[in-house]
């Protein structure tokens, strides 16, 4: 069986901020990761995205004083259910992969990962 994951991915909240300039209208999405890799993240939004619609994204990691920005093309955008108090709210998982991320983007992303991994596990052995 082929990975096709190169990254390592966590779950987690990060807020990130997706720009999107469509025939002079602009639009903002901001929300928090539902995961994250040096390779893309996931969002939970009420409305669907196209696949290869292509996004400006800003990121700040937790601790970092300065935001990540790259571009993010949208993978999937899945309907996951409904929400709100009369369901009147649709509910889309939507995959984005870092574009044209540079080295210095994959790398500032991968390595929190990695970091959050590393707490991860050394609370679960802490005891042991």
């Amino acid at each position: 069986m082929d990975q096709k994951r190169v990254y390592k991915r966590i779950e987690d909240l990060v807020e990130v901020e997706f720009v999107s300039s469509v025939s002079e209208v602009t639009t903002i999405i901001r929300t928090k990761t539902r995961d994250i890799s040096g390779g893309g993240i996931k969002v939970y939004l009420n409305h669907r995205l196209i696949r290869g619609d292509k996004m400006q994204l800003s990121i700040i990691l937790p601790k970092s004083k300065e935001s990540i920005k790259t571009e993010a093309e949208v993978v999937s955008s899945e309907l996951i259910g409904v929400i709100g108090d009369k369901g009147q709210e649709m509910l889309y998982a939507t995959r984005f992969k870092f574009g044209k991320a540079s080295l210095a983007v994959k790398n500032s992303i991968t390595a929190y990962v990695f970091e959050c991994r590393k707490k991860s596990l050394e609370a679960k052995y802490k005891d042991v």
